[in-house]
């Protein structure tokens, strides 16, 4: 928790630096539900399966910031999330299976070009996201066999540094919805979700991506 608080107060006082050019500072936090998924996409012999967990996420952002004819909001954003997999592939020759939890910490970079509201109150924001790993937790197992060899079964944090991708990015959208305590503050709860383009894990299985369900409680103040 040390390492993320510290990580939060760099953020904000980058975002502070960058006030000026926009209406409203936000601050957030809350939950998220990751699932890992390959589209369902068990062709020929392989075959797959996942389960949710539930994690945390909290940043900072930029909302109705004016480039040209355009409004964007931005975020910056620590997300900690996890979840568990299992995939088998393989054919007459041969196969490997393998079964992983893994958890991770990332920090995201949010642009939303496409921002509206809807009787003042109902904000959506639809844009996409550019994710860095900063650390990550990995347990599991990977086994297989050969013809003509002998069988293996060995455990991932054994013969992997590193399981995850450095980088994700994906499509963002959410909804939220503005309660006024004052002219210049504002909360909100928001729902937001994230679709993963980019692949989770640069070992086995490769193809997976990530969907993640967020809930939120923003405050946001009126700079200008």
């Amino acid at each position: 928790m040390r390492f993320e608080f510290k990580i939060i107060l760099s953020l904000l006082f980058i975002i502070n630096s960058f006030t000026i050019y926009g209406q409203k500072i936000i601050i957030y936090g809350g939950i998220n539900n990751n699932f890992f998924h390959d589209y369902n996409n068990n062709k020929g012999h392989y075959t797959s399966s996942y389960q949710s967990a539930l994690g945390y996420c909290t940043g900072v952002g930029l909302d109705s910031v004016k480039i040209d004819w355009l409004t964007f909001s931005f975020t910056l954003q620590i997300d900690k999330y996890a979840g568990e997999l299992k995939a088998y592939d393989g054919g007459l020759g041969g196969g490997s299976s393998t079964e992983a939890i893994v958890d991770k910490l990332i920090i995201s970079l949010g642009i939303f070009p496409i921002n509206f509201q809807i009787f003042h109150k109902i904000n959506l924001n639809i844009g996409f996201e550019i994710s860095r790993l900063l650390n990550e937790n990995f347990k599991g197992t990977t086994s297989g066999w050969l013809m003509g060899q002998s069988d293996w079964n060995y455990s991932i944090q054994d013969i992997y540094d590193h399981y995850s991708s450095k980088t994700f990015f994906g499509l963002r959208g959410s909804i939220s919805y503005d309660f006024n305590i004052s002219k210049s503050l504002i909360i909100s709860p928001q729902y937001s979700y994230y679709f993963g383009l980019s692949n989770e894990f640069q070992e086995f299985p490769q193809e997976t991506k990530s969907m993640r369900h967020y809930l939120f409680i923003e405050i946001k103040k009126r700079i200008q």
